[in-house]
């Protein structure tokens, strides 16, 4: 499996080298303004692949400059590397935690986009240093349903589908339930534990983050 992380390039190259380090990768796309100074940082980047933490850095890196900060000219070239690397086998991820604000929030929804060509997508916690794994693709109604029936309770399995079942006012199995649920946890959505022999869920930090209606439960 050939993985290839594209990076925004921002002030601090920490958070680029981090994400190296996180997650294995085998290919290394930087995108960066001209300005002189990410030029330099660029560099940086490549000279510190070669310190031994890095033994496993990536054997390829490809450098993308925007001029003048163009929005359109950086969507068309994130779109373009994720498109053309996944057409030639690589599993795509998306280090969107440096860069131009406006660079972070259009790749965002580029992600949003294009999210079944895309494994992950993640900003690193500037504080605590781990990873945080945002959903790639929109969700569906039925999605977000679950989120607002779930809420921040930590319910059990027979419980969500007794809510989802008199939501749609008919009975629902227990097995399509599961399925849901399972594509829920896999966008790290919630959480799944058993107690007793009974699996019980509850949301994420990223799950409440989508949650639409927080008292949904409630009515």
């Amino acid at each position: 499996m050939k993985i290839c992380q594209i990076a925004f390039i921002g002030e601090n190259i920490e958070w680029v080298l981090r994400g190296i380090l996180i997650y294995k990768t085998n290919k290394l796309i930087l995108i960066s303004t001209n300005n002189s100074e990410f030029i330099e940082k660029v560099k940086e980047i490549k000279e510190r692949l070669l310190d031994p933490e890095f033994e496993k850095s990536p054997l390829e890196i490809e450098h993308f400059i925007i001029e003048s900060e163009d929005p359109i000219e950086f969507s068309r070239t994130l779109k373009n590397a994720i498109l053309h690397h996944h057409k030639n086998g690589f599993n795509i991820e998306v280090n969107a935690t440096a860069g131009l604000r406006i660079w972070q929030i259009l790749g965002y929804f580029i992600n949003l986009q294009l999210g079944d060509l895309i494994d992950l997508y993640f900003i690193i916690n500037k504080r605590t240093g781990e990873p945080i794994i945002f959903p790639t693709g929109l969700l569906s109604k039925t999605e977000q349903l679950f989120l607002d029936i779930i809420s921040e309770e930590n319910l059990s399995i027979e419980d969500i589908t007794k809510k989802y079942s008199d939501f749609k006012n008919k009975n629902v199995s227990l097995g399509l339930i599961s399925k849901y649920l399972g594509k829920l946890k896999e966008k790290n959505l919630i959480l799944e534990s058993k107690s007793k022999k009974k699996k019980y869920f509850e949301l994420t930090d990223l799950g409440k983050m989508y949650l639409i209606d927080p008292t949904f439960h409630n009515l």
